[in-house]
């Protein structure tokens, strides 16, 4: 059987025991989680219906930072980090002028894990708007 992965996602797909295996992992670890952490899990169906009525997207320069490292000891992620970069390809390829960028050392929390591309993002989206006024 298969489950569908990050709540109403249409088109990413886990085999049912591995989203199982995920759905417990995710249990065991919501209680240890902070409340921001475990309140953004329990609204990824919601956002991602959001994200999809937000089309078509204006005009504005966009960078897409996509997190590629994969965790083997977390059940479903590798898959799930596969399906989110496609994911990430078919938004960059459906929006004209996304900058997608890959950022291998980190899966999730860009921010943490690699904070310059995140600086480093904004920069290019802050020129690319100055420049045009």
């Amino acid at each position: 059987m298969i489950a569908q992965a990050w709540g109403n996602q249409k088109n990413l797909r886990l085999l049912t025991s591995d989203w199982l295996a995920r759905q417990r992992a995710l249990s065991q670890e919501s209680s240890t989680l902070p409340e921001p952490i475990r309140k953004e899990y329990e609204a990824l169906g919601t956002s991602g219906e959001e994200a999809e009525q937000a089309f078509p997207l204006p005009s504005v320069p966009i960078v897409l930072l996509t997190g590629t490292k994969k965790n083997p000891d977390f059940p479903g992620n590798p898959l799930e980090q596969d399906l989110k970069l496609e994911m990430h390809k078919k938004l960059a390829a459906r929006t004209s002028g996304i900058e997608h960028v890959l950022v291998p050392d980190s899966r999730h929390y860009i921010q943490n894990d690699d904070p310059q591309k995140v600086i480093s993002a904004i920069e290019r989206v802050v020129k690319v708007k100055r420049n045009a006024n």
